[in-house]
């Protein structure tokens, strides 16, 4: 698929769902929430697929600590990976590949979900460090 057909596909879907999202810097950006948590998700739409990067809303102080923890996360994570940016903000990156428009809008509303569940499932882990 080519890059703005990527994009209609992450649009319609997220005005379905009723997300508000802006886009800026080649980014389509937007809030989730899931079990009482609260964070940003970033997008980015190339040609075949949508990069997603959520972020966690705090920093880590504990660099060190908070690095050991993203390569014991990475070792669990089986489709995307978690990173520390010099910001501290620790971010879960998923990859929705987006070859066949038949199945796009799918594969991209499971990546999402992907991507919200790792964030979910081990932001306990990096919020203390």
């Amino acid at each position: 698929m080519r890059e703005e057909d990527v994009r209609r596909v992450l649009l319609a879907l997220l005005e379905e769902g009723g997300a508000a999202y802006v886009e800026e810097n080649g980014y389509v950006r937007f809030r989730m929430e899931r079990d009482g948590l609260l964070w940003e998700t970033a997008c980015r739409c190339t040609a075949g697929a949508v990069l997603i990067y959520g972020r966690c809303p705090f920093r880590v102080k504990n660099r060190d600590a908070a690095l050991r923890e993203c390569s014991d996360v990475n070792c669990r994570m089986t489709r995307g990976a978690a990173f520390l940016p010099e910001d501290g903000q620790i971010v879960f990156r998923t990859r929705a590949d987006m070859s066949d428009i038949f199945d796009a809008r799918e594969r991209l509303d499971d990546a999402l979900r992907y991507n919200a569940a790792a964030l979910v499932r081990f932001w306990g882990r990096f919020q203390t460090l």
